[in-house]
């Protein structure tokens, strides 16, 4: 394949398209538990807050994961999607009010909205990707919320997982990238986690 990232971004989506629902409910399943164990094996004292994300139809499911988070007592945090491509967060439980995005294709709670000085409280972060390459950078949808987000939160101590099928994290160099991209630390699929930055 190419490695210009239009070339994967549509290789990609028209792959995730063909799937069965039931696969696609296992794939879902099975992210939701080694996510689980990634929670499960961070130290004592970890915060209880984390950052996830509303799955879009073509992505892996994060229903049953952002349920079992607030389950288990976590304070679970989603983005909002401002204008001029700026991230913000609400946060999100079971009950909590949802509306599709003004300026994106997604939908967001509703509720106070918190910039990136939050993630001072956030060990984890879970964010979605198209692609992650084994040197942790990671192919988005091409809006660049990310990427304009996380330069924001270099400061902290929030390590960043994306989650992507088996399929989906490849060699590096596999696709384009830019100067600007940051590498995530964490790449879990169904099967594997892979710490990139040999943290918890």
């Amino acid at each position: 394949m190419p490695q210009d990232k239009p070339s994967w971004r549509r290789a990609i989506r028209a792959e995730r398209r063909r799937l069965s629902p039931e696969l696609r409910a296992e794939e879902a399943a099975l992210l939701r538990q080694r996510v689980l164990e990634v929670l499960d094996a961070a130290p004592e004292g970890h915060s209880k807050k984390v950052a996830a994300y509303f799955s879009s139809p073509d992505e892996p499911d994060t229903a049953p994961l952002l349920q079992e988070l607030t389950g288990r007592g976590f304070e679970v945090y989603l983005p909002v999607c401002e204008p001029g491509h700026v991230l913000s967060w609400t946060r999100w439980e079971p009950g909590t009010e949802i509306v599709q995005s003004r300026v994106a294709p997604v939908n967001e709670p509703v509720g106070p909205r918190h910039d990136a000085s939050l993630f001072a409280e956030i060990d984890l972060m879970f964010i979605p990707a198209l692609a992650v390459d084994s040197a942790g950078l990671r192919l988005g949808q091409g809006g660049g919320y990310y990427d304009r987000f996380l330069p924001k939160i270099d400061g902290y101590q929030t390590r960043i997982a994306a989650l992507v099928r088996d399929d989906e994290f490849v060699e590096a160099g596999s696709f384009a990238v830019d100067r600007h991209d940051r590498p995530v630390g964490v790449v879990i699929t169904p099967s594997a986690i892979r710490r990139l930055d040999n943290g918890f």
